[in-house]
């Protein structure tokens, strides 16, 4: 079993100060509090909170000034793909609506990587997308349904149809929502029902790759995201 890595202690403030602006504790345009209030606030020394500050920096979320001190950045300058960023946002918003937002953005990406993977995926990687794809409907024949096990393994499909398109850019931004997908799936349909009546659309993705069909595997694609919508929970929080 994989350890999980203890944490270091600027790692908890950059988390408590992040989560605050983000719930709208500390607005864009709003300076934080001096250094040392802060310290005394947290109980840390002034290198944790330094370190911490040079994260939420690099994250977009703060600037620093001589003049202004340490104040809070405009949305737009928020890294937003950011994997820390979108799994606080996952924390301190309604999680349903972040589902459906991050649903929004992988039916553009990933049936933009599935048109290019069905241009340019080596033989190798269709491979690779084919023993992901024979795992799922393994997974799904199982007379006892494992869903965690099940959730891996779909990342395993997606993510080789990613690194399939070839393009580093696009790959990084669908693995930013991959990862957050994998930390919201605890909101998500475990009715195995469900998760059947997507394999076809993943078989037919799988094809179209494997017959070089770019527009084929986009219109896959997308079918098979109108499926993830239409079993989005519309719950509200």
């Amino acid at each position: 079993m994989q350890r999980h890595r203890r944490r270091k202690l600027y790692e908890y403030v950059v988390e408590d100060l992040a989560v605050r602006i983000l719930r709208g504790e500390y607005r864009p345009g709003d300076t934080l509090p001096n250094e040392e209030a802060l310290c005394r606030e947290m109980e840390v020394s002034r290198g944790v909170l330094r370190e911490a500050t040079k994260v939420l920096v690099q994250k977009g979320l703060i600037e620093l000034g001589p003049k202004t001190g340490t104040r809070v950045t405009a949305r737009s300058r928020w890294n937003l793909f950011d994997p820390d960023l979108l799994l606080w946002k996952l924390k301190v918003g309604n999680r349903f609506e972040f589902l459906q937002d991050v649903t929004e953005v992988r039916a553009i990406i990933e049936s933009e990587a599935a048109r290019f993977a069905a241009e340019r995926a080596s033989p190798g990687d269709v491979e690779k997308i084919e023993a992901a794809f024979e795992k799922m409907e393994e997974a799904l024949g199982r007379s006892r349904y494992d869903y965690e096990a099940y959730v891996q393994i779909d990342m395993a499909f997606h993510t080789a149809i990613l690194e399939a398109c070839r393009n580093d850019l696009l790959a990084r931004i669908g693995f930013a929502m991959r990862h957050a997908v994998l930390q919201a799936r605890s909101l998500d349909t475990r009715d195995i029902r469900i998760q059947r009546e997507s394999l076809p659309f993943h078989r037919a993705i799988l094809d179209a790759v494997a017959a070089r069909e770019p527009e084929a595997a986009h219109s896959a694609s997308r079918r098979m995201f109108e499926h993830v919508w239409r079993n989005i929970p519309r719950k509200k929080e």
